[in-house]
């Protein structure tokens, strides 16, 4: 199935794109999403699979874990989780 991801901070400056194209199997996840980008996009690798905090992804207005479903057509979106007040 075809993907258009979009990316937020800081994960589109890496790879100098705000939307990013995958293919992924039917009924792939969420997590099988940021494996896939983390070898499509060697930029994104350390952001995506290091010890930091995981990037939340968001499915319309839906935060969703690692074993969420993708449809094809999904456009998911990967943004840096943050704190604040």
């Amino acid at each position: 199935m075809h993907l258009t991801v979009r990316l937020g901070e800081p994960f589109w400056r890496l790879v100098q794109a705000k939307e990013v194209s995958v293919e992924l199997p039917p009924g792939a996840t969420v997590g099988d999403l940021l494996a896939r980008l983390a070898r499509q996009y060697p930029a994104l690798r350390e952001a995506l699979e290091g010890d930091e905090l995981p990037p939340t992804v968001f499915l319309g207005e839906q935060i969703a874990d690692s074993g969420a479903a993708l449809a094809e057509g999904a456009r998911p979106t990967l943004v840096w989780a943050m704190a604040g007040g």
